[in-house]
């Protein structure tokens, strides 16, 4: 193989052109630092951040400089005073700034910068009832932005053609900013305590004028961490109080909430658009969010979804599916606030089933329970919160108590709260009811009652779980209950009132006439398990009235009327100690009015004293 010198003498020539070319570059990337000025890149950095936001702008003297991997300045001591207050707090002060900016124009004088990054800031919003704030500037980048963004809008909306003057400067953007450690303080009224959110850590994103908007961030607001992910795909109409797009999500632990829709942030605050939330505990999330309102003990979780429509003092829950602990309903509820008068909460709610008592300890707080509180049992939820609701439910339960078909209604106003049942179906008859309690008294404090008709009253003693020597038939019922305390916090010794009970033919289970009338004569004491558990009483007709007070029923009309023997009853029950004192009389059925009285001869009546507990009375009879 022959040698080229030539041709080695052209490698030689490239290879040391390259090597010169790669050391030239070297240099130059060495060297490319050294000219740029660290106080240009600072003054730049003061400059754009003051003409981007309107306000005036310090940072610090002492400037830190690093190119690798990406050239950045870092300063100290940042702060951002508000253009119309000079002498007034600082709306923004942070411990430092770190910002990237690009090589080559830094090294031309005019450094650009587009990722920032505050340590420990901390952010001051004064809200003003004029719907502006500290933060509001006329001047600056993101103001023009803003006022041009505006009236472009509206011409597009008007069809007319857009301004000449409605030019959005490509700085009216923030750019990436994320946020270590940081602090927000805000406050509406002067003299109020300011609200602090703290721990804020995350991103906010806005690379361009027209580009969406997004923040991601998490923080601790009065004790709880929170993720909020909020985004919009129009950022200049949205901050110049416009309606826009807007996305918003918000995790803790006492709530989550998710909107997708359209708001404004203007005086006349407005939001449209899917609403759903998730609360595993209403009474957490409200003391959580400071609302002044005490909402029930027993409220646990709430969960729903809606279209939502809010204004100012407004908002309506349309195609609403709400879940109230267990009890799902659906349809729809407005909420009103006024400066005088508490909020008001109306609507209407359809559910499957419906467990009332449940439902109702959602509006009412519950103490531990005793007569030793029901004088400072907290009656603050009558005045704090109005609510007018209409309730259906195809089945509905209120304690052992199962109802079909229920209408109702649930009213808090004026220190007043009632629960209507204007109709319902119950063990084959209707049932109707009302319960009320008042902050100020009616009759005391609550007032209770209830009418049934056509009940079948052995279906409601096995449903409630009532047993012994109980009436049963089909009849009518009626109970007016008053007690002096609220209703958690009414004993059974507190009520007062009557109960009047009517049946038609039916029976007295566990009751032989036979067997009783020969246990009289013959027996001192027996119970009833002695007259046979098979045996009934045959009736025509019972009634009963009763007064009730201090834990006593006191029977004033209590009677049984059979074919040919009438059971007659008066006395006391003391029915908080399940106990009896009760005289009673077995004697012969009178003759109907127009009928002759039969010629046979009559068993003589037996007179008897019931006493003992319930369901096992012991009889004793009394004998001339």
């Amino acid at each position: 193989m022959k040698f080229d010198r030539g041709q080695w003498r052209g490698r030689r020539i490239a290879i040391g052109g390259a090597v010169l070319s790669l050391i030239a570059m070297l240099a130059i990337a060495v060297s490319m630092p050294l000219a740029v000025s660290s106080g240009v890149v600072r003054d730049r950095l003061e400059r754009d951040i003051g003409a981007w936001a309107g306000h005036a702008v310090s940072l610090g003297d002492a400037p830190s400089l690093d190119f690798w991997p990406t050239p950045t300045i870092t300063l100290d001591n940042v702060v951002i005073s508000p253009a119309t207050f000079a002498d007034g707090d600082p709306i923004m002060r942070a411990d430092s700034i770190v910002a990237n900016f690009n090589l080559f124009s830094a090294i031309a004088g005019a450094p650009s910068f587009t990722e920032f990054r505050l340590i420990r800031p901390t952010f001051n919003l004064e809200l003003y009832p004029d719907g502006t704030s500290n933060w509001s500037s006329s001047q600056g980048q993101l103001a023009q932005g803003i006022k041009s963004a505006l009236a472009r809008h509206q011409a597009e909306q008007a069809g007319e053609p857009i301004p000449a003057s409605a030019i959005i400067p490509d700085s009216a953007a923030l750019g990436t900013v994320t946020i270590e450690d940081g602090t927000l303080r805000w406050i509406r009224d002067p003299g109020a305590e300011a609200e602090r959110l703290t721990a804020i850590n995350g991103s906010l994103a806005w690379t361009a004028p027209t580009a969406p908007a997004r923040a991601d961030i998490t923080a601790i607001f009065r004790g709880e961490q929170m993720m909020l992910n909020g985004s919009t795909s129009a950022p200049l109409l949205f901050l110049g109080k416009n309606t826009a797009p807007v996305e918003l999500q918000l995790s803790s632990s006492p709530l989550t909430l998710e909107f997708n829709g359209s708001a404004s942030l203007g005086p006349d605050l407005y939001g449209s658009g899917a609403l759903s939330l998730f609360s595993p505990s209403v009474r957490r999330t409200l003391e959580w969010s400071g609302a002044d309102i005490k909402p029930g003990e027993a409220l646990g979780a709430l969960e729903l979804t809606a279209q939502l429509s809010a204004e100012p003092t407004r908002a309506k829950l349309d195609d609403l599916i709400i879940m109230i602990d267990a009890n799902r309903g659906i349809g729809v509820l407005d909420l009103e606030l006024h400066e005088d008068t508490p909020p008001m909460i109306a609507g209407t709610l359809a559910f499957n089933s419906l467990d009332i008592a449940s439902f109702l300890q959602a509006f009412t707080p519950l103490p531990r329970g005793g007569a030793d509180i029901a004088s400072t049992i907290d009656t603050r939820f009558l005045r704090e919160i109005g609510l007018d609701l209409r309730l259906s439910a195809q089945s509905a339960s209120f304690g052992p108590v199962v109802l079909s078909n229920l209408a109702a209604a649930a009213r808090v106003e004026q220190g007043r709260a009632n629960f209507d049942v204007g109709d319902a179906t119950a063990y084959g008859g209707s049932l109707i009811g009302r319960i009320a309690v008042s902050e100020k008294g009616i009759d005391g404090g609550l007032d209770i009652q209830l009418s049934t008709r056509n009940t079948n009253f052995g279906q409601f003693f096995d449903a409630a779980g009532l047993s012994g020597p109980l009436p049963r038939g089909t009849g009518s019922l009626d109970i007016e209950l008053t007690s002096p305390y609220p209703t958690w916090a009414t004993a059974l010794t507190d009520l007062t009132g009557e109960l009047r009970l009517a049946l038609d033919a039916g029976f007295v289970p566990g009751f032989n006439v036979l067997k009783f009338r020969e246990l009289a004569a013959t027996e001192r004491f027996f119970d009833l398990a002695q007259l046979g558990a098979s045996a009934r009483f045959a009736f025509e007709t019972a009634r009963f009235e009763a007064m009730i007070a201090a834990g006593e029923a006191d029977l004033k009309v209590a009677e049984l009327v059979g074919p040919e023997q009438t059971v007659s009853l008066s006395g006391v029950i003391p029915y908080t100690r399940s106990s009896l004192a009760i005289a009673g009389v077995l004697d012969q059925t009178p003759p109907a009015e127009g009928e002759a009285a039969t010629e046979q001869d009559a068993p003589p009546p037996v007179r008897f004293f019931l006493g003992g507990s319930w369901p096992q009375p012991v009889i004793s009879p009394v004998r001339p």
